[in-house]
């Protein structure tokens, strides 16, 4: 009897340490969020933290709605921009896991006659190295008609009879119109619209409740309002058609859904380990230079340390999105105000959390 006493004592400080630190965690994240909120341009924040595979702080700040004074909660729901872009890539990576597709199919396959379609492949959209031009990049043309819903016909009119930036390969460069070709490949190879495909086999069977293709026309509880914020006043959002970012920017999710997503990429429970392997490997470009970017996935450091990353914005909200290998720890902070920014807020909180930060 006596020799199992240190065993249970170990367990006991064990267990009280454990919850020290997560106690020590969150006062230090709430501080850190406390002192953003309070600077000019804040309006909502949904922030999250996790650690060995468990959400240990999830929170929302602010108001969601400046008009009504409604207060944020962790379970409201904020646009994430191009943050979407992981999941179109995992959406693909299972596709090709389930013989719907091959990621170096050409563009082709499912868009006939598309300009240079036999020589852009799948793999070429999904790490920006397809040379297609990112429909966001076009000026007054595109804004013109930004507030409008657009059949994915009529989207992908905006850029097919435009010449390629360069040879697909050759190359990187960011391309949004990549990533909603990428939402009709699914669409084609499944038999599903992006919505739900991605609602069926992915949010549902994660248990990501809060994580939606966004509407402007339904009524969604708890959903926050974004904010331009301009001459230290906040402005509602500019209107745009939500069919538009398709699978390149058209989700709503909470911080703490995107903890859940981020930790479940990593442990196989989306895609098998060698597809997130994929995913997370930079591309080699034609002349064998590597790129900082795999599939839907940055590959740059952040916060100073080794990490698989990544941003978004549309109007009115900006979000950050961060997992850091080393210290097995992961960082979602969405905002719902240009006015401050996201990825300031989770660097803050990477480095006063991370192993040696």
């Amino acid at each position: 009897m006596l020799s199992t006493l240190p065993v249970l004592a170990i367990a006991l400080f064990g267990a009280v340490s454990d919850e020290r630190t997560a106690t020590g965690d969150a006062e230090r994240i709430d501080a850190i969020v406390q002192e953003q909120m309070h600077a000019p341009g804040a309006a909502a924040l949904s922030v999250a933290v996790g650690r060995g595979g468990e959400v240990v702080f999830s929170k929302g700040y602010g108001s969601a709605d400046l008009e009504f004074a409604a207060p944020a909660n962790e379970e409201t729901m904020f646009r994430i921009g191009s943050i979407t872009k992981q999941f179109t890539a995992a959406a693909v990576l299972l596709l090709a896991e389930r013989e719907k597709l091959c990621v170096d199919d050409p563009l082709s396959r499912f868009l006939p006659g598309y300009a240079h379609g036999d020589e852009i492949t799948l793999r070429h959209l999904l790490t920006h190295t397809s040379g297609v031009p990112s429909y966001t990049d076009f000026g007054p043309e595109w804004e013109k008609i930004v507030a409008r819903e657009l059949s994915n016909d009529e989207m992908l009119a905006l850029w097919k009879e435009r010449p390629l930036d360069f040879e697909p390969g050759s190359r990187w460069r960011y391309s949004n119109s990549g990533y909603f070709l990428l939402g009709v490949v699914i669409e084609r190879a499944s038999g599903q619209s992006y919505a739900d495909f991605l609602r069926t086999e992915l949010f549902e069977p994660l248990g990501l409740t809060r994580t939606r293709y966004d509407s402007n026309g339904e009524v969604l509880l708890n959903r926050a309002q974004g904010y331009g914020f301009e001459d230290g006043k906040f402005w509602n959002d500019r209107l745009i058609g939500m069919s538009q970012p398709g699978a390149a920017g058209g989700l709503i999710s909470t911080a703490g859904d995107l903890v859940r997503w981020e930790m479940a990429l990593v442990s196989g429970k989306v895609v098998k380990p060698a597809s997130y392997e994929e995913m997370t490997l930079p591309f080699l470009l034609n002349d064998g230079h590597e790129t900082t970017y795999g599939m839907g996935l940055s590959l740059e450091p952040f916060a100073g340390k080794p990490a698989i990353s990544h941003g978004g914005g549309i109007f009115g909200f900006n979000s950050f999105l961060a997992y850091l290998p080393e210290s097995g720890l992961t960082v979602a902070v969405i905002s719902s105000s240009e006015g401050l920014s996201a990825q300031a807020v989770a660097d803050r909180l990477a480095r006063a959390l991370s192993s040696g930060g």
